[in-house]
């Protein structure tokens, strides 16, 4: 033969090729093969592909079973195929090839270290993969000058007929799917010994099953998608794959996704009493649909690539395929009576992937569009219910004690979440109950705040617009426009006040009211502030100065004259009086407040302070003896230079008042005490000379100078002064 004879491809399997009974199996055909059914209860399980075909006992495919079932004669493993298959193309063709059905051209195929060659079609440069009927080899394609994967079946079955027609048969699947989910097949060849090969895309990337435990689940479900596309186009071409599993999926580095592993793949056989079934049966025990396992062969459906895609789904939410076993055997026995692993993962999703691994496929999905809705569904639902979980933290023990507002933007937000998960998912009776539990929760908040308007509103919204809480809305409305009739009458009076003055309800913390006094005094214009909340303005310059007050009027139900420090709208500080009283306006709580400015006042006094701490540094400097004497506290002070002239320890401290006129000389005492009262009532200074006993117990004379200081009103709040020694021992004449 020549080498540009062809070899025949046969025709995908139809009706008039299959010759197996439905009886058969391939739980079956292992049970009735004592030293395979001994092998696969020695090896572990696995993830791998296995098939067996009736046509043959010994027929039986798996990438590590290394028993010649029917010689019990050693069988190269696929790690070893690449060392043993020579693909020099110096051999002399043999003369016995099989004759195959159909076209195969003939390539010149040479490997690394077999020697290079001008003329040859495929350079293989290294094994990329084995499975238990061929090897998958990196190479060259020279015509093209392309990297490709090329597909060989191994050496030990290339002359067996039926081998060589599933191998073939595969091609011709492949060949025929043009989807961008399917792995792309160049072309079938054989080389001068009689070898089938065919070439595919190479994929730069990884199988799914080296990636699916670090993708997230949004990651793995749009690449079971992508997968799912595939099948529904295959099974569209009358196609079931039957060995779909995560392994069979390639990832290239740019984001393709590509179903390989067609060696499986079976026309889909309408059931009927006399349908017959493909001749080759298998799968990946760990995924296996039952009917793949133990049911007849002619009863494998579109239903059976749903269960495999469920298994996968499976396989994404617990993080393991849904059979197992502690020997290969028993991983096929339990796929046969489809004994799924348990598991803690429960929810909608898992529900969808337990109805596609039902066991009867009538109670499956009934094709891949219903898989692939359902789960679309489903996803919905769950942003749905986050959404709702959202919504609900959102506002998880917010109550009526926010007076800043948060709580009704708080609420607001819930409120928005709740009606995007009710657009999602319609249906969604959690969304539906939740939101009109808040709106019920919001609109008694806002009637206690006396927001009767948003709170009708809320009612109105929850379909609880006929309920006793919002008739009592209703009659809290008409009061609160009758209060404010009444308040628009005494308003005229209180705008034209001079005073600064605001009128709050203080159940809701706002403003009813605000003269223009207040307005000008403060940056304002207008109304600009009625029905804003004392808190919305940032009034106060301390918070804590606030809370006194505020605590001062609940207490006593008013307050004068409280000092406090106010913020004009451009920042400058404005010292003011506060006198505030709690009325009572057609049943509402009012505060009312009016506010003088002491700006000018508080200036002096600072100056005032300023004046005398400069006066008490230079007389310090000057070394003069200084006192002074709080009026309301009645307590006295005296600087260094007192004490050393007095001859008293620092340690002993100041002198009380009464300790004072003990210091002073019995004889004296009257006059200096009635020279002090009279300064405190009449505001004038005094001076005069005075006995006061010394550290020794001496008396001495000392000149005493005294100067009241006056408040805003006139009244003395502090003598100050200074003494001296006199030189001489005699009374000296006053001044």
């Amino acid at each position: 033969m020549s080498s540009q004879e062809p070899f025949p491809l046969p025709k995908i399997f139809d009706s008039q090729t299959i010759t197996h009974e439905l009886s058969d199996s391939l739980l079956g055909a292992i049970q009735r093969n004592p030293r395979l059914e001994k092998r696969l209860g020695q090896m572990p399980a696995d993830e791998k592909t296995i098939a067996w075909s009736s046509d043959s006992v010994d027929d039986f495919s798996h990438p590590d079973l290394d028993l010649d079932l029917s010689t019990s004669t050693p069988v190269m493993s696929p790690s070893d195929l690449s060392e043993t298959v020579d693909f020099s193309v110096d051999e002399p063709v043999p003369t016995t090839l099989p004759i195959d059905m159909g076209f195969v051209p003939l390539r010149q195929i040479t490997s690394v270290g077999s020697g290079s060659r001008d003329d040859a079609d495929y350079r293989l440069v290294g094994k990329l993969g084995a499975g238990g009927t061929a090897v998958v080899f990196q190479a060259h394609q020279r015509a093209v000058d392309r990297e490709v994967a090329v597909k060989m079946l191994r050496s030990e079955l290339a002359l067996k007929p039926t081998s060589r027609e599933r191998f073939l048969t595969e091609a011709r699947v492949i060949g025929g799917l043009d989807h961008p989910n399917v792995i792309a097949l160049h072309e079938v060849y054989a080389d001068q010994d009689g070898s089938l090969f065919y070439s595919m895309k190479r994929i730069d990337g990884t199988s799914w099953d080296k990636q699916i435990g670090e993708y997230t689940l949004d990651q793995n479900i749009e690449t079971l998608f992508r997968v799912a596309d595939a099948i529904r186009y295959a099974h569209s071409r009358g196609l079931i794959h039957r060995d779909i599993k995560p392994e069979n999926v390639m990832l290239g580095r740019f984001g393709e996704v590509l179903l390989a592993d067609w060696g499986l793949a079976i026309h889909h056989l309408e059931q009927s009493s006399n349908a017959e079934a493909s001749r080759s049966i298998g799968g990946t025990p760990a995924y296996m649909a039952p009917e793949l396992a133990s049911a007849a062969a002619g009863s494998i459906t579109f239903q059976t690539d749903v269960y495999l895609l469920g298994a996968i789904l499976y396989q994404i939410l617990t993080g393991y395929p849904p059979h197992r076993g502690e020997s290969l055997l028993e991983c096929i026995v339990a796929a046969s009576n489809n004994v799924i692993e348990p598991s803690e993962i429960e929810g909608e999703m898992m529900e969808i992937a337990m109805k596609a691994m039902a066991t009867d496929p009538k109670n499956r999905f009934h094709d891949v569009d219903e898989f692939v809705a359902a789960i679309k569904n489903q996803r919905k639902h769950e942003q749905s219910q986050r959404l709702v979980r959202r919504a609900v933290r959102r506002v998880e023990g917010m109550d009526n004690s926010d007076h800043n507002g948060d709580v009704y933007r708080d609420f607001g937000i819930a409120d928005a979440l709740l009606a995007e998960a009710i657009e999602e998912w319609p249906e969604n009776e959690k969304a539906h109950v939740t939101r009109k539990r808040l709106q019920l929760k919001l609109a008694a908040i806002a009637t206690e705040r006396g927001d009767y308007d948003l709170a009708a509103n809320l009612y109105e919204a929850a379909g609880e617009g006929e309920s006793d809480e919002a008739e009592m809305v209703q009659f809290h409305r008409m009061r609160r426009d009758a209060s404010q009739q009444q308040v628009s009458r005494y308003s005229v009076l209180f705008t034209q006040s001079p005073d600064p003055g605001l009128l709050v309800q203080m159940k809701s913390a706002k403003i009813v009211e605000a003269n223009l006094a207040f307005a000008e005094m403060f940056g304002y214009s207008g109304d600009e502030v009625v029905g804003q909340r004392i808190s919305d303005l940032n009034l106060w310059v301390s918070t804590e100065c606030q809370k006194k007050l505020v605590e001062a009027v609940k207490r006593d139900g008013s307050v004068d004259d409280f000092g406090a420090e106010l913020l004009h709208t451009d920042g400058h500080h404005i010292d003011v009086l506060i006198n505030a009283r709690i009325v009572e306006v057609l049943g509402e709580t009012m505060l009312l407040s009016t506010m003088r400015d002491i700006s000018l006042r508080k200036k002096a006094e600072r100056e005032l302070k300023a004046s005398q701490s400069r006066l008490r540094d230079l007389q310090r400097m000057a070394g003069l003896a200084t006192w002074s004497y709080d009026v309301e506290s009645q307590k006295v002070k005296w600087n260094n230079e007192a004490f050393l002239l007095a001859g008293r320890s620092l340690d002993e401290g100041t002198p009380t008042r009464e300790e004072l006129f003990e210091m002073v000389h019995p004889d004296d005492r009257a006059r200096l005490q009635e020279a002090l009262e009279l300064a405190i009532q009449t505001g004038a200074a005094y001076e005069l000379s005075v006995r006061q006993r010394g550290g020794d117990g001496e008396y001495v004379w000392v000149r005493v100078r005294g100067q009241p200081i006056l408040n805003e009103s006139g009244k003395a709040v502090e003598v100050f002064g200074v003494f001296m020694e006199r030189p001489q021992r005699s009374k000296p004449r006053d001044t």
